[in-house]
């Protein structure tokens, strides 16, 4: 259950995803950097899976999960998705990302969308498993996923993204942020009895900043201004900058600021 929507123009790229869970389920973690086949990576950690569902890594390639809960669920013992993201997560290209992909072992996988993004690429990948086949295709924006009414679910977010007009990336923080009380389950920023809306993430990738903003809660009352800034977290080192000041230093080769954990 997520909405994912993203804009790319000369500068490089924006992603933004909104992550719908179980109530019951254990709240993420914030984003941490790894460091993973020699490349920095960042990424939130959902404690369950131990893996994630978005990431973004010191070569500007990110990497977003949405669950495919009309596929084919393969028998057997299955593995996290989320450890698919974080496998994959440190791939320098969409080419080494295709050829990885092409290896994997897919059976111990439930069925996903994976949506691949690269500094300098306009067309997104978008890798799909259903649980019988897999396919590679090009992406076009927004995504949804949902394990309930996903036709309605799709028709409905799909006609607010449409009505929105979008014009720039800034358009696309009221889309995720976006909740009709009356529509709630249909919403962009969903409310259901037994799932909500838990984050929203936002990616931005430029030749001179690489950002990942992260915001825990429904949009549709915590994603403010204050709260993208004080969420934010930077590569810094090996040319990357940050336009804050540095807290705090989690590895020699690349660091990441935030105002919060």
């Amino acid at each position: 259950m997520c909405s994912v929507s993203w804009w790319i123009d000369e500068s490089g790229y924006q992603l933004f995803f909104n992550r719908d869970e179980q109530k019951a389920r254990a709240p993420a973690l914030s984003p941490q950097s790894f460091a993973l086949q020699g490349i920095q990576v960042l990424m939130p950690i959902d404690p369950v899976g131990k893996g994630s569902w978005i990431s973004l890594n010191e070569a500007g390639v990110s990497l977003c999960l949405l669950n495919n809960y009309q596929g084919k669920t393969p028998s057997g013992q299955l593995t996290s998705r989320g450890q698919l993201v974080k496998q994959l997560s440190s791939a320098t290209g969409l080419a080494q990302i295709e050829w990885q992909f092409a290896q994997l072992d897919l059976q111990q996988f439930a069925p996903f969308t994976l949506l691949a993004f690269e500094l300098g690429n306009s067309k997104v990948r978008e890798f799909q498993w259903d649980g019988e086949n897999a396919s590679i295709l090009y992406a076009q924006s927004p995504h949804f996923s949902s394990a309930v009414e996903l036709e309605g679910v799709t028709a409905y977010r799909q006609s607010v993204y449409e009505e929105l007009a979008v014009e720039s990336a800034d358009d696309l923080l009221l889309f995720h942020s976006q909740h009709h009380p009356e529509q709630s389950h249909f919403s962009v920023c969903m409310h259901r009895e037994d799932a909500q809306t838990v984050s929203f993430t936002r990616i931005q990738v430029a030749k001179d900043n690489f950002q990942m903003s992260y915001v825990a809660g429904s949009p549709c009352s915590n994603l403010t201004p204050q709260a993208l800034a004080s969420q934010s977290y930077y590569f810094q080192g090996n040319g990357f900058q940050s336009n804050r000041s540095q807290d705090t230093c989690f590895h020699e080769k690349v660091s990441l600021v935030s105002g919060s954990y």
